[in-house]
């Protein structure tokens, strides 16, 4: 849903059933050129809290457009498209469309159907967005996953991201929620987390999205934003089983988006590895986290 637009460089390897890539820390600590700004992740919190540290990694993928190679895609499990482009890199513009992004809606051109490779698929699409103003990149949404049926595995401590035919076997294993009243819509990666700030807590269904490393929350959800920081908020979130992390959230005011979305600063911070299923409806998220309140929960 937010995504950033710095892709990492990547060396593509291929293994049997698997496809996987090393990509450098130093180009994923991205810079957010979009109308949001870079959010800080330094904060007190409380005790037993993980801390969602700086500069938390994106992944991109090796991506070519009807043969021809360009820019990495970001891999962005928030992202309700198959594949977003910064350019239509000679593809006939056919179409558009409103899209909904932190600063509002706007138009975006949708292009004519083409042949693509992300991470060595080979994929036919529809058509593909052009152009979102908030992002300067491309960007591989959460409907390529359904389209190939490719379980995605992100390792933050190898850095690594992986397209593997099964998810590895041993983690805790989450079906995703149904998306919220107003997204119906909208069926992404959705858990059910405990959001806490400033002694009001409430249960809050949250969108999983690889493709931002700067957490964000709906203005008003909970807490009160300090007169010196009024688009930031420190907040805690908590999952059973993963544990309490304690994090900096930006806020907007949008509607019509998730009340809070989860990056990759919240996601290292309760596990280095995290495997992604998207059905055809639905789908699982199986993480092998940090803290386990019982051991037969990691089976």
């Amino acid at each position: 849903m937010a995504r950033l637009c710095t892709p990492g460089s990547l060396q593509p390897v291929c293994f049997r059933e698997q496809y996987e890539w090393t990509s450098h820390p130093w180009h994923l600590a991205a810079k957010r050129s979009c109308v949001l700004g870079l959010v800080s992740l330094v904060l007190v919190g409380g005790c037993g809290d993980i801390f969602a540290a700086r500069s938390a990694p994106l992944f991109t993928v090796p991506l070519t457009i009807v043969g021809e190679p360009v820019d990495p895609a970001v891999i962005d499990t928030g992202g309700d498209y198959e594949l977003m482009l910064r350019d239509s890199f000679g593809l006939k513009v056919v179409d558009n469309a409103d899209v909904l992004a932190f600063g509002g809606r706007e138009q975006v051109n949708i292009t004519e159907g083409f042949r693509y490779t992300a991470g060595g698929l080979e994929n036919t699409a529809d058509g593909a967005l052009v152009g979102l103003s908030v992002c300067n990149c491309n960007g591989l949404g959460f409907h390529f996953f359904r389209e190939t049926g490719v379980v995605l595995g992100v390792n933050f401590a190898s850095l690594h991201a992986a397209f593997l035919a099964v998810v590895p076997a041993g983690g805790v294993t989450i079906p995703f929620q149904v998306p919220p009243p107003f997204l119906t819509d909208f069926d992404g990666a959705f858990v059910e987390v405990d959001v806490a700030s400033g002694g009001e807590s409430r249960a809050v269904l949250a969108l999983l999205d690889t493709g931002t490393n700067a957490s964000m929350m709906q203005r008003g959800l909970v807490g009160t934003a300090s007169s010196l920081t009024p688009d930031r908020l420190n907040i805690t979130i908590g999952k059973e089983r993963f544990g309490t992390v304690a994090v900096q959230v930006g806020l907007f005011d949008t509607e019509g988006l998730p009340d809070l979305i989860i990056g990759t600063d919240v996601m290292r911070a309760w596990s280095d590895r995290w495997y992604f299923f998207f059905a055809k409806k639905g789908g699982t998220v199986t993480v092998f986290p940090r803290v386990v309140t019982d051991p037969a929960d990691a089976n």
